[in-house]
């Protein structure tokens, strides 16, 4: 005694130095229970022989609880007792605390237990499996082992009936350890009963209402469970399976008691730790499970846990030669529900998951509400949302396997209430299993019968399901034998040893490439091919479901789309950003437009929003499937048609694919295969489709023009017409078009539509006050248009019935040819007359416009106007100077015949017309208003009043502008040089013409010489409107002759310095000046020597 006393001054000093009041408590603590141990065992030789010999108080209670089972003769009541009272003390919070405060200090969740006073036992018991701490979880494991068997019953039984054990030393062990632990101690107080205090009698009472001396082990969750069989279960047979089973039904309602709730979660760990536990599994599973091994690698004395046998369960029955009992399906899919329902009975899961729970799902009840908010956050929706950890992900997975929810989506209870409606409604007629229904449910997304709740729950699932191929029953049934030879996947459905890891290899990606690659079509089997097409069709509808893309894409995604959150939004998103994001991310997301491309069903957002317009608009390439990308190209045509302007969504998820399709060739399957060769060949550096298809419209606008064998095939022709005239269509599918003329479409146009190409032809309108940006951009475009009639949207769209009249079987590239040839029919629409006459406008201001005009005067404006081209800007419109320098060599018959034929043509629809002549309109523009107004005048008024009015005016010296009275001279006279250039006079002479001067070539005046020389013969005459129009044409020509334009030396100077001649007009003028400043030299020097003489 004075050894220890010195030994306990000495800690207490030590601890004093510390200031470790709290560490020598629990050391104290310790030594006063393994003091206690020996005074209490005292008397009790067998437990002294045996245990003293220990120095840990939980090994000398597992000592003594051993020796009394073992123990064949019954030990002393009250060594008994003593062991029960040790044993009862496990249950003390207190001791609780001092036993686990430092082995589990690292273990936050084991502290807040021990912080709460209230059953800190239950809570202790239900952290175990998320424990780290080796140390910590032993101790606990052996608490476990220790306490009382059904202390979750007995609970406040010992509470209230603790002192009464005590005074009447009472404690009993039971000599069978699966016997219920108080069946003893309530008949040792049964015989002191009247002497017990009131609670505990009421104790007694109420395990005497349960049954409790009869009780069996494996019943206990009945006697915990006894208000709530009658609340819940009146119908079943009391302590049944069928009992069993339905008050795990309701396992979480509200009204259940906390009790058997407890009771419930206990027993079904147990089950999931040891499969044996489950009587119900055993009985109806126990041949198959013997029969096919799924005890493999386990000794016959441990546990196999039911997550092995479930797998094994299910590996078998995804043979189709191998059926289940029914009975055992029944219970696997029990087991299965059990499994989704409650995390807590997943230790991985538990423990992989205690951080994400804590952070990402504190307060969100059990009942598979917990699995769903961690499958929520898999990945962040925003780019401040976290996500779980890599190690719970996996544990999902695990779990999702185990669970296998895609083969029968009742076995998920928060699938189940919130699809329930959705199935009811539109799946009734779906047979259960083989992941039928959850088909279904997946066609269902994006309908009207749909709910919320529904398609959020079941793209939770569909997450973790589209990550294994194996877990969607159709799929793995149709394409096992491809997966395996075709991808490397595994030839079992699942092994308990082996879980999928990043090596291996992404098996549906892989059945995806031999579906949708061309070059590898039918090398799966049909069955397959066809699987892998529904599982991509449905899963297309959100980003999550193609591991592909969202896990490489997945800081793209949070970075860059999260706000992009509908159907088909976060995958549109990365295409329309595609230049954003990262290499990895681009490879793929550029892929998967490309088969998107081709395949129309893997479109989610044209699919769901274009539905209806498809199957009205687009029924024969709905019912041919010739080629899937044909819908599009259909609603592509229609877009401007009312069942598709009216359907907002329809019309933005079509121009959506057509704006995407110019970020890369590749996204236009057609485009791609007509014109890949010669994209390498002829534009290797262009990186958009738009640069493309400049490059290539460049290359057919040479060949047109100069009229060679083209170079590039009608194939790619006709991809490049049909691309650029959906750019022609909208301003927003030309983005250089549209940046070139941003501030110009706000200035002059901030009211008009994008679309059906109003801003383009409102920009047209207003190109003299465009921004130079702009008015080249223009241009370019305006190139192309006439190139190829045949892109010219406005054009084609507002001429369509024309074209179907009168043009049906003329080349698109030369439509326009044709409608003028035909603008003056009777029937001819005003619409399309007005969209011809504009173009024929466009067309005089710009040589370029016009492939006839260029190609047949491409000597002579080489040799004669080869100045305007070298001092004019190449990228904007010439302004009609061109033409103009044409017309004066017209009138001097300097052109090759057929540039003179094709001008004669110009000038012809130019003389009917006044608006065709941009310089006339320009320059008399005050007397057309004045003098020569016309009543109703129209852009398409086409009856040559106003230029015969203006010869007239001058005729009669009422035009005052000397501009104007030239330019109308000028018309004048190149009328005299071919008469086709004066149509009135054409008109009014056709008979003569044809009588008397049809074998004369057109030009050089011959005609008009032929019509003067009849007009002056006595022997023929002419037509009296002839001789008439003859006469009075004859007048303005003499007028002309012999009015002197030039006014003073200003004109003259102009005219001068205007001409191809004024080198040689200068050299001759410098002569004349030399000469006379040499005469006057030498006249000079004679008069003055004359002078000389005379004065001398």
């Amino acid at each position: 005694m004075y050894n220890l006393k010195i030994s306990k001054t000495v800690c207490y000093f030590l601890c004093f130095i510390l200031s470790n009041v709290q560490g020598y408590q629990e050391i104290e603590s310790f030594k006063t229970a393994k003091e206690r141990y020996i005074l209490d065992l005292r008397g009790c030789s067998l437990f002294e022989k045996q245990c003293l010999q220990l120095d840990d108080d939980l090994d000398l209670l597992a000592c003594a609880l051993n020796t009394t089972h073992n123990n064949k003769t019954q030990i002393q009541f009250l060594c008994q007792h003593k062991i029960w009272s040790h044993q009862a003390d496990l249950l003390d919070s207190k001791f609780l605390e001092n036993k686990l405060r430092i082995p589990c200090q690292d273990e936050n969740g084991i502290i807040d237990c021990l912080g709460t006073n209230l059953n800190s036992i239950d809570c202790v018991l239900k952290k175990k499996t998320i424990l780290k701490n080796k140390s910590c979880w032993r101790t606990i494991n052996k608490l476990e082992t220790l306490i009382f068997n059904d202390w979750q019953i007995t609970g406040n039984f010992l509470k209230n009936c603790l002192d009464d054990i005590e005074v009447h030393n009472c404690g009993r062990i039971p000599p069978d350890p699966k016997s219920l632990s108080q069946t003893h101690t309530l008949i040792c107080l049964q015989s002191l009963e009247e002497t017990l205090r009131p609670e505990c009698q009421t104790e007694m009472t109420a395990l005497k209402e349960m049954k409790y001396s009869s009780l069996q082990i494996d019943k206990i969750v009945f006697a915990a469970c006894n208000l709530d069989q009658k609340n819940f279960c009146p119908d079943e047979v009391p302590d049944s399976l069928l009992m069993y089973k339905c008050l795990v039904r309701h396992k979480f309602e509200n009204a259940m008691t906390k009790r058997c709730q407890d009771q419930l979660f206990y027993v079904q760990r147990n089950m999931v730790m040891n499969y044996k536990m489950s009587k119900g599994l055993v009985k109806s599973c126990k041949e198959d499970i013997r029969k096919y091994h799924c005890r493999k690698g386990v000794v016959d004395d441990k546990g196999v846990r039911l997550a092995q046998i479930l797998l094994c369960l299910e590996n078998v029955s995804r043979n189709e030669s191998i059926k289940l009992s029914p009975e055992c399906v029944a219970e696997m899919t029990d087991h299965r529900k059990m499994l989704m329902d409650d995390y807590r009975l997943s230790p991985e899961l538990m423990q992989n998951c205690a951080n994400d729970i804590t952070m990402l799902c504190r307060g969100i009840e059990v009942g598979g509400k917990t699995i769903h908010c961690l499958m929520e956050h898999a990945r962040p929706r925003k780019r401040k949302d976290k996500r779980i950890s890599l190690a719970c992900q996996r544990s999902l997975e695990i779990l999702v396997q185990e669970a296998d929810p895609g083969e029968d989506w009742r076995v998920d209870p928060i699938l189940r209430k919130a699809c329930k409606p959705v199935v009811d409604r539109a799946c009734r007629e779906v047979n259960g299993g083989n992941g039928r229904v959850m088909s279904c449910l997946m066609e269902k997304l994006g309908t009207t019968v749909m709910t919320t709740d529904c398609e959020t729950a079941l793209l939770q699932i569909q997450y973790f399901i589209s990550r294994d191929f194996k877990l969607d029953p159709q799929l793995y049934k149709a394409c096992k034998f491809d997966a395996v030879t075709q991808c490397k996947a595994k030839l079992h459905w699942a092994d308990i040893n082996e879980h999928p890891s990043e090596k291996d290899p992404l098996i549906l990606p892989c059945l995806y490439n031999y579906a949708y690659n061309s070059e590898l079509k039918g090398i799966l089997k049909p069955a397959c091919e066809q699987q892998v097409r529904r599982v991509m069709r449905q899963r297309a509808v959100s980003v999550d479901l193609l591991p592909e893309i969202a896990d490489t894409c997945i800081d793209d995604l949070a970075n860059l789309c999260f706000e992009n959150t509908g159907k088909g939004e976060e995958i549109m998103c990365l295409q329309t950003k595609i230049k954003e994001l990262s290499s990895k991310c681009k490879e793929v997301v550029t892929n998967f437009t490309e088969t998107q491309s081709d395949h129309i069903e893997l479109n989610p957002v044209v699919s769901i929003n274009c539905r209806v317009p498809i199957e009205k608009l687009c029924s024969s390439e709905l019912k041919s499937k010739k080629d899937e990308d044909d819908i599009l190209d259909c609603l592509i045509s229609h877009k401007n048609d009312p069942e598709i302007k009216s359907n907002v969504k329809c019309r933005a998820a079509i121009e959506h694919e057509q704006l995407i399709s110019l970020k890369n060739y590749r996204f236009t399957r057609k485009f791609k295969n007509a014109c890949k060769s010669y994209v390498m060949r002829f534009c290797p550096k262009a990186q958009t489709k738009l640069q493309i298809v400049i490059c290539l419209s460049e290359i057919i606008r040479n060949d047109t023009i100069t009229r060679r064998k083209h170079t590039i095939y009608k194939e790619c022709r006709q991809q490049l017409r049909s691309q650029l005239f959906q750019q022609k269509e909208s301003i927003d599918l030309d983005p250089d078009l549209k940046d070139a003329c941003k501030k110009d479409l706000q200035e002059f146009c901030p009211l008009v539509p994008h679309a059906e190409s109003a801003a383009l032809e409102c920009l047209q309108t207003a190109k003299g006050k465009l921004s130079e940006n702009c008015r080249k951009a223009i241009f370019v475009v305006r190139k192309q248009e006439f190139s190829d009639n045949g892109v010219d949207y406005h054009l084609v769209t507002s001429c369509n019935d024309m074209i179907d009249l009168y043009c049906h079987n003329t080349e698109p590239t030369v439509l326009l040819d044709c409608l003028k040839a035909h603008r003056l029919e009777a029937d001819f629409d005003n619409n399309c007359k007005i969209v011809v006459v504009t173009r024929m406008i466009e067309q005089n201001m710009d040589y370029r416009f016009n492939n006839n005009l260029q190609n047949s005067c491409k000597g002579d404006i080489k040799r004669f106007c080869s100045d305007v081209i070298a001092n004019e800007p190449h990228d904007v419109e010439l302004q009609g100077k061109m033409l103009y320098c044409l017309k004066e060599k017209f009138r001097e018959s300097k052109l090759e015949k057929s540039c003179e034929n094709e001008l004669a043509n110009v000038l012809k629809e130019q003389a009917l017309n006044y608006r065709l002549d941009p310089l006339l309109g320009k320059l008399c523009k005050a007397e057309i208003q004045t003098i020569c107004s016309v009543p109703n005048d129209s852009i398409t008024n086409s009856d040559g009043q106003v230029e015969e009015c203006l010869k007239n005016a001058l005729l009669n010296h009422k035009i005052v502008s000397g501009e104007c009275a030239r330019e109308v001279v000028q018309i004048i006279e190149e009328t005299e040089v071919d008469i086709e250039a004066d149509p009135l006079l054409e008109r009014a002479c056709a008979l003569d013409l044809l009588k008397y001067c049809k074998d004369l070539e057109h030009g050089a005046g011959r005609r008009l010489k032929c019509l003067k020389i009849i007009l002056n013969d006595s022997n023929r005459k002419l037509e009296a409107e002839c001789q008439k129009e003859l006469s009075s044409r004859l007048e303005m020509y003499r007028y002309v002759a012999s009015v002197n334009v030039i006014e003073n030396f200003g004109d003259v100077y102009d005219e001068i310095s205007s001409s191809p001649s004024k080198k040689y007009f200068l050299v001759v003028g410098i002569s004349i000046v030399g000469l006379i400043f040499i005469f006057g030299l030498y006249c000079g020097r004679m008069t003055k020597r004359a002078m000389y003489i005379k004065r001398k």
